[in-house]
């Protein structure tokens, strides 16, 4: 097979167990609102995101080293050296984070969420033990255990919060699922990789650790600015409004980043490895090529959340949680420019050039926070904006880095305006459906919220083929080779036809 043909099919699993996974997730997450107050929910995630900081600050990059290094001779080397460093560090920092993590709680407003801390360090930690079986997995382009891991734990998660949220266990139902789901997906991660692929002892070099904090350290940075980008931003709201609207918005967050997480970041975990074996001439036009998909793919998910916020809100969420949907809309901007900074995170990986995406992600890092900070005054909706402009300004400064270095800023551009202009028409087609039904006197969210769907999409269909026409059929013949037709498609490097004059 191919490496055009195993990233497509890695892609596809990913994407395929992703959105499964994800939509058992949110099921979860729905039914939980009816269970659990907006308070308490908001106090398990400030717990939550202290813990996480003390994961991404003892994690230094070494799960890209491996992929990236893990090669020929040096493979059983590469891969215990990570395996020894990712597991100690993280050790000692679950240990630190259980003893004091809950001092920092109370400048966020969130007290209450010390109780918490204890149980989410154990749920992180079992997930520190599954992230180098994982990574061998994703070298090799094994994704399918991957996906049965993240549907299972997601399915487990879902089931255990909720039936003990059920029997009033309240925050701590949170805590248990968070549990139970990372012991399900380590389960499934060593059972698919093996314990011999990944702990075959090798004698510990100075070298090869001082090489990998050397690609590692400035991926260690990034990590954690962009990790703080997409978590501490709960924390400001909290400590700005309250725990209650921080839960308003990290729902709203959390669905507007559903196509970015679930779509396009198993398409970024496709590409570094695909990347890494293509020599380096390739990689510019695959960049394109993979840019120019992503658009096509992720950008009328993100539109159409936008577009129908307020009838989905209506729908899945009770009365105290209406302020959701503003706040979707305003967020859905995330999941148009979070994927185009992965496929440029993965280019530079591959390309050994972490300390430039290092950069990116700490302006991007400054930035989200100074906007919070100056438009908190304005109340949650202003500050949610900043969140959007934000990652937009960090996409469009990755772009222009990355082109500096091959790829052409021209082509990516048209790859991305193509299937925006594709979205702008179904966006119209869903309003105009909507304003139109409303017209006429039918107004109930459940009527609408299909009715503007199913139009959108309708729209979205023959829009792409107008203003994105190349990509279009690009994604059509991807499509036939993973159905096992059509013969050969263009191999990964190969960009999309150019546009029409």
């Amino acid at each position: 097979m191919s490496l055009a043909q195993k990233a497509a099919r890695g892609a596809a699993w990913t994407i395929v167990f992703g959105l499964l996974a994800r939509a058992i997730g949110v099921a979860g997450t729905l039914v939980m609102t009816h269970l659990i107050e907006p308070d308490v929910i908001g106090e398990v995630a400030a717990a939550t995101i202290i813990v996480m900081i003390f994961s991404w600050v003892s994690n230094w990059g070494f799960g890209p080293y491996l992929i990236v290094k893990a090669r020929g001779d040096a493979e059983a080397e590469v891969i215990w050296h990570v395996t020894v460093a990712h597991l100690v560090l993280g050790a000692i920092a679950m240990v630190l984070v259980g003893f004091v993590g809950g001092y920092f709680l109370p400048w966020f407003n969130a007290e209450a969420g010390v109780a918490y801390v204890p149980g989410m360090a154990v749920a992180l930690g079992l997930r520190r033990i599954s992230a180098v079986p994982e990574k061998v997995l994703v070298k090799g382009m094994h994704f399918r255990a991957i996906g049965v891991s993240m549907a299972a734990g997601e399915t487990t998660y879902a089931v255990v919060t909720v039936l003990l949220a059920w029997r009033g266990l309240g925050g701590m139902s949170v805590v248990w699922g968070n549990i139970a789901q990372s012991a399900m997906i380590v389960a499934i991660m060593l059972s698919a990789a093996g314990m011999r692929s990944w702990t075959r002892r090798t004698r510990l070099s100075r070298a090869r650790f001082r090489d990998m904090l050397r690609f590692g350290l400035p991926l260690a940075v990034e990590s954690v600015a962009h990790n703080a980008a997409r978590y501490c931003d709960n924390l400001m709201m909290s400590r700005y409004f309250g725990t209650g609207p921080m839960a308003l918005y990290n729902m709203g967050y959390n669905l507007a980043d559903i196509p970015a997480i679930y779509v396009g970041e198993q398409i970024g975990q496709v590409l570094l490895p695909s990347m890494s074996e293509m020599p380096p001439a390739r990689r510019a036009a695959a960049l394109e090529r993979s840019t120019a998909l992503l658009g096509l793919i992720i950008f009328p998910m993100a539109v159409g959340l936008a577009v129908v916020s307020h009838s989905l809100i209506q729908v899945a969420l009770g009365p105290e949680w209406q302020g959701v949907a503003p706040l979707l809309t305003i967020l859905a901007a995330l999941s148009v420019f979070r994927p185009i900074a992965w496929t440029l995170s993965s280019y530079l990986e591959a390309s050994d050039q972490t300390d430039k995406f290092m950069w990116l992600e700490l302006g991007k890092l400054v930035l989200l926070f100074g906007g919070i900070w100056a438009l908190h005054g304005w109340g949650i909706q202003a500050a949610a904006a900043a969140v959007g402009m934000a990652f937009g300004m960090h996409a469009i400064a990755g772009v222009w880095m990355v082109a500096r270095t091959g790829p052409s800023m021209a082509r990516m551009f048209i790859g991305f305006a193509r299937p925006m202009l594709a979205c702008a028409a179904m966006a119209a087609a869903a309003l105009g459906a909507r304003h139109g039904l409303i017209a006429v006197g039918v107004d109930d969210p459940r009527i609408l919220l299909p009715a503007e769907i199913v139009i959108g999409a309708l729209a979205y269909i023959p829009a792409a083929f107008v203003f994105a026409a190349p990509i279009a059929r690009d994604f059509l013949r991807l499509l036939k080779q993973l159905r096992g037709r059509g013969g050969a498609v263009a191999p990964a490097a190969e960009p999309p036809a150019p546009p029409a004059a």
